[in-house]
């Protein structure tokens, strides 16, 4: 062999091999596409649909204690380190998921416990 053969066929080598390596690497690209692809599908089908809460808009009063209690316990969270910023509306509807096993003789001594207010008086 002379030497500009030895050349000729390294460099031909050297090609054919990275030819053969973009081959490799785009069918492995195809093949990682495709299940990616896959896996987001899945994804998406794993996790529930949101479903839409309807908001009823409704309006009660509240003794000025009562108030004062939800406030107190709106600052409470709120002054745990990190600790979210609660609404009034958080407050109430956590204290109906809180009640919400009780038996109808619970809620009875629960409500009977609080004030009564003239409904939509101001006091």
């Amino acid at each position: 062999m002379t030497k500009k053969d030895f050349k000729a066929s390294i460099g031909a080598g050297i090609k054919a091999q990275d030819n053969a390596d973009k081959d490799r690497f785009g069918k492995a690209d195809s093949v990682l596409s495709t299940l990616d692809a896959a896996a987001e599908k899945q994804r998406q089908a794993e996790q529930p649909t949101p479903s839409r809460t309807l908001v009823v808009r409704h309006t009660f009063s509240m003794s000025e204690t009562d108030y004062e209690m939800l406030e107190a316990l709106r600052k409470a969270a709120a002054a745990v380190p990190g600790g979210p910023i609660f609404s009034a509306s958080d407050i109430c509807r956590a204290a109906i998921h809180a009640i919400s096993g009780y038996s109808g003789e619970e809620v009875i001594a629960a409500v009977d416990k609080l004030e009564r207010l003239r409904p939509g008086k101001r006091s």
